[in-house]
């Protein structure tokens, strides 16, 4: 069985057409970025860096017609992807349907710099956002470059608790070939958290977990799958 769980989460992907934002005169574009460090960085329920740190970064770019396109990398575990780090690259298109109802749909592309036997690969995504949901579908026929189809449903939620603070919460569903070639089985992966944001930094705690059996959970290592409490601290500029 294949530990190699290599779509990226980034609920921070939008994306299609490069080639419109680029035609968008640079008065209307803003270029955005962001730095953060976790204590493990986790994809969808899977530890991407054995269990330890990752400081991760990236740079998007959008425009006042919805087109934007970004960069974004982090560290990760070299005895799972034989590299050190993660860049993925992506484009998309951000839109309105009424006054309270946003979409999204985007084209992501996750490399591993100086692996010997690439695991590039595509992944498309759409979104919908509404008081405070996020709903959202990812599907890729090439999953991590082993040439079958791997799909992820996600739901998430924010509800301000109180001034500057966040109660948030995560459903996720991992099914397809993908999610058997890699752990057996189609499984959930969920979290529970808070966030705030002190003087610029952006700060957030929560539990995650999934629903793996228990022959499947990997408690140590590369790949680790069991319940752990998150710490992220990140900045944007």
């Amino acid at each position: 069985m294949h530990k190699k769980l290599t779509n990226k989460r980034i609920a921070q992907l939008l994306g299609l057409s490069l080639a419109g934002a680029l035609i968008t005169p640079l008065v209307q574009a803003e270029i955005t970025g962001e730095v953060s460090v976790t204590n493990d960085y986790r994809l969808r329920g899977i530890s991407q860096t054995a269990g330890e740190v990752a400081v991760q970064a990236g740079l998007n770019y959008s425009a006042d017609n919805g087109f934007f396109a970004g960069i974004w990398g982090s560290n990760v575990d070299r005895e799972s992807y034989d590299s050190d780090v993660e860049i993925d690259l992506y484009v998309g298109y951000f839109g309105a349907l009424s006054d309270e109802l946003e979409y999204d749909v985007a084209l992501s592309y996750y490399t591993y710099p100086g692996q010997d036997e690439s695991s590039r690969f595509l992944e498309a995504n759409v979104g919908l956002y509404f008081a405070g949901f996020h709903l959202a579908q990812w599907y890729t026929n090439d999953y991590a470059n082993f040439d079958v189809s791997q799909h992820y449903s996600e739901l998430n939620y924010s509800y301000e608790i109180a001034e500057n603070w966040s109660l948030d919460a995560h459903l996720g569903y991992n099914y397809g070939d993908g999610s058997e070639l890699d752990w057996g089985e189609d499984y959930l992966d969920y979290s529970i958290g808070v966030s705030t944001e002190l003087a610029g930094v952006g700060l957030s705690l929560a539990w995650l977990d999934t629903n793996l059996s228990d022959i499947n959970i990997i408690k140590d290592g590369p790949w680790q799958s069991d319940g752990t409490l998150l710490f992220t601290a990140s900045y944007g500029f």
